[in-house]
């Protein structure tokens, strides 16, 4: 059954309305932001020579970000998804209350989308303060990009900070985990990481469109390794409660193992002086079962992720620190 409209996140339904798939919509909204920068320099009566990368850089970032936005929305919203599903079907309860709580996670919350969008307008008003240099076509063009681009990012951190909250939420709830199969947290590993990745991605447009003068400043420099910074924690945030839910799991097992442990160890012991070898030899098996369970519990890795995630987080993180480099050593004016 299709997805009812006002069932749809904000962004959705704004995107619904060109009744055009969503990477077709996006190009659409490209080629009218474009058109519009265009007819804001025919209004400025520029000529070619004015059309330069100083003039363009202020209009085409919010630009490029709102873009970048709408490029991974889908399948950042599939991950997101992805995790729900899979911690609904760990939930303590009957089929009914776990379709009840997937609908609770996965519904949009329409007041809370607008004032996502209303905050990140405010503090679009309180940084730029568009009354002091909006005088010409061009600096109105710049000014609605801006805007638009606050009011997407606020509704972008809400949906993600949103999201996260629910999943911490769900895992908290009693899951029924296998703590020998602990992949089925693997979507939430997935989505937290691309979380992060995506965050990075977004200061790497930002450097991109810096100017050079700026970016020599250490301001600049502190300023974007305190953004970086972010988005290690953002990930590092997300896991910590499939971390507690797997900790959790692992020891109660354990202490459950302990005690079957010391019960066949005891039983061992008293049997051991009978000279009763059968009976020896099934407690020693039980001994010996109990103690390479305990060994693979505690093998259990305590962290729904492996080796090659926090490869890709790493990779990810230089990619802006690359980006900075290039422009600062070979004097890339991009």
């Amino acid at each position: 059954m299709a997805e009812k409209r006002e069932d749809r996140p904000l962004l959705e339904v704004m995107m619904a309305g060109i009744r055009l798939p969503w990477y077709f919509a996006t190009g659409v909204v490209a080629a009218c932001l474009l058109i519009l920068l265009a007819l804001t320099f025919f209004l400025e009566q520029a000529s070619i020579e004015d059309v330069t990368w100083a003039n363009l850089r202020g209009p085409l970032l919010p630009l490029a970000v709102i873009l970048y936005v709408l490029a991974i929305y889908p399948p950042m919203r599939k991950l997101k998804e992805g995790a729900v599903s899979s911690l609904v079907p760990l939930v303590e309860a009957d089929r009914s209350a776990r379709d009840a709580v997937s609908d609770a996670f996965s519904s949009p919350r329409k007041r809370s989308e607008l004032i996502s969008v209303l905050a990140g307008l405010l503090a679009w008003t309180v940084l730029s303060q568009p009354w002091q240099w909006v005088r010409s076509p061009l600096a109105v063009y710049a000014a609605a990009v801006d805007a638009l681009m606050f009011g997407i990012l606020g509704f972008v951190v809400l949906d993600g900070l949103d999201g996260t909250l629910r999943v911490s939420r769900m895992t908290r709830r009693h899951l029924k985990l296998d703590i020998l199969d602990v992949s089925k947290l693997v979507p939430v590993a997935n989505w937290s990481l691309a979380i992060s990745m995506a965050f990075v991605g977004g200061i790497s447009i930002s450097i991109a469109f810096q100017d050079l003068g700026n970016l020599r400043h250490w301001q600049t420099f502190i300023f974007y390794a305190a953004l970086i910074s972010v988005a290690l924690v953002i990930f590092f945030f997300s896991m910590w409660s499939t971390h507690g839910a797997i900790v959790r799991a692992k020891r109660a097992e354990l202490s459950v193992v302990e005690e079957n442990l010391s019960l066949a160890i005891k039983e061992l012991r008293l049997t051991s002086g009978h000279g009763t070898a059968p009976e020896n030899g099934s407690v020693y098996s039980g001994v010996t079962a109990w103690s390479a369970y305990e060994r693979k519990l505690q093998e259990v890795p305590e962290w729904p992720y492996g080796a090659h995630a926090v490869r890709r987080l790493a990779a990810s993180v230089l990619v802006p620190g690359a980006v900075y480099l290039v422009k600062l050593l070979l004097g890339w004016r991009l």
